[in-house]
């Protein structure tokens, strides 16, 4: 499938988003660094830490995951100034902050998998908008990473890293609740498994698949519907331009490329 490279040489991409002006967000976990590309250059900027997921709110901040720090920290563009915004999650401490997402009341979604590769000790947690303590609403996970909702906001999908699974459950915002918790697709038999995912409009999950050289296409059934073989063999996130400029942008890890597909324009789910 025809792919464009948008930036190379980075140092292990992750967590693409995109802003209000159309400018893409990333960070780079080697690199330290929050990235920010606008078409034409791309701007660095040093968290002090190891980020990993990002995401652009509503506020007009860039909300990451700090895995070295155990944080979820902001940015502000405007000023150039950090944050930090959450620490812990039932009063203790996150241990390995992961990926995150906004629910439509913009509470934010984030996956702590606190080094779970061999326990079961990775969560899924829930920031209320304005409060700095998370709530746990899923927990006994092998390495929780990449998080959507679907189109009403009433489903949130993960993955599972070490246990080649997506999750999916009944995601309750008034009662800070996933109720009815079940797998939804398994990706693979490999060492590792699913990263990032992202919904298209028509309910079809686009799935990472780390250290597989693929995206994985799911339609709403959980049935494997198609698949994309990246350039690289260890992509990470992926992630639609609501703008309708890139289509799906894809971080990838072994290159240090960030690609993009023009096929998917106009294809994702608006982003809460």
């Amino acid at each position: 499938m025809e792919f464009e490279i948008l930036i190379s040489g980075l140092k292990f991409p992750e967590g693409p988003s995109f802003d209000r002006q159309g400018n893409l967000w990333f960070v780079e976990i080697h690199g330290g660094n929050l990235g920010m590309y606008d078409g034409g250059r791309v701007h660095r900027f040093d968290v002090n830490g190891v980020p990993n997921g990002s995401v652009y709110g509503s506020d007009g901040l860039v909300w990451f995951c700090d895995s070295g720090n155990g944080q979820i920290r902001t940015f502000n563009p405007a000023t150039s100034k950090f944050a930090t915004v959450c620490q812990t999650a039932n009063g203790s401490p996150l241990i390995r902050p992961n990926d995150l997402i906004f629910d439509s009341r913009g509470n934010l979604l984030f996956t702590d998998h606190a080094d779970g590769r061999t326990e079961p000790v990775s969560t899924v947690c829930m920031l209320p908008k304005g409060k700095s303590d998370a709530v746990i609403l899923s927990s006994g996970k092998y390495f929780t990473n990449g998080l959507a909702l679907n189109n009403n906001g009433k489903r949130l999908y993960f993955a599972e890293t070490y246990n080649q699974k997506i999750w999916v459950a009944d995601y309750d915002q008034n009662k800070n609740l996933l109720k009815n918790e079940k797998v939804f697709a398994g990706t693979n038999h490999g060492a590792f498994g699913p990263d990032g995912i992202a919904f298209d409009k028509f309910g079809n999950l686009f799935v990472a698949i780390f250290d597989e050289q693929v995206i994985k296409i799911y339609n709403p059934r959980g049935e494997m519907a198609d698949s994309i073989k990246t350039p690289g063999k260890c992509p990470t996130s992926c992630a639609f331009d609501p703008f309708g400029k890139y289509g799906l942008v894809v971080t990838e890890a072994e290159k240090g490329e960030i690609i993009n597909y023009p096929q998917y324009k106009n294809a994702g789910l608006p982003v809460y």
